[in-house]
């Protein structure tokens, strides 16, 4: 009798190491999905507080000095505040881009403006947005050594993120 004590014990021993063993390839692998789509969320969270600022941008009519005056030549229309409003901003999965070892995330802001008509200012309006938009994504995750100047693309952790043309609507 004492012999199947002991045998017991050490089934119980063997199982309890699986169910740890089991328990912690669980956790890492939760861990490893939740990193994935938190990076995402943030990117998002970044690309919305981008695209605000942006319209906020365009309703103060703040500009360098030398987008001021090319506007000021081209698209007066843009150099006084304008009424822009962010109807929503959705995204494409692309895949897995190898060339960045990361999956690729196109970014596409819907906006709407009574006061921009033209083509031309609406293009000019939306190319700022877009700037906004993928320059907050880069210093949210302080990527701005893997970018270029107009953030084109930009970069998370995990994802390489484009931007469409802003679809006025």
């Amino acid at each position: 009798m004492n012999n199947f004590t002991k045998e017991s014990t050490g089934q119980s021993t063997i199982e309890f190491l699986f169910l740890i063993s089991f328990s912690l390839v669980l956790i890492l692998s939760l861990a490893n999905f939740l990193s994935y789509d938190n990076d995402f969320n943030l990117a998002m969270a970044a690309a919305r507080g981008g695209a605000s600022f942006g319209v906020a941008e365009n309703k103060l009519a703040i500009f360098e000095e030398s987008a001021y005056l090319k506007y000021t030549e081209e698209n007066i229309l843009l150099t006084h505040p304008n009424s822009i409003k962010i109807v929503k901003i959705d995204t494409l999965n692309r895949g897995y881009d190898s060339r960045y070892n990361r999956t690729s995330i196109q970014i596409r802001v819907y906006a709407s403006s009574p006061t921009l008509l033209s083509r031309e200012d609406r293009l000019s309006a939306g190319e700022r947005i877009n700037y906004n938009v993928k320059k907050s994504i880069t210093l949210t995750f302080g990527t701005s050594k893997l970018t270029n100047a107009l953030y084109n693309p930009c970069f998370s952790n995990k994802h390489v993120f484009t931007t469409a043309n802003v679809n006025w609507v």
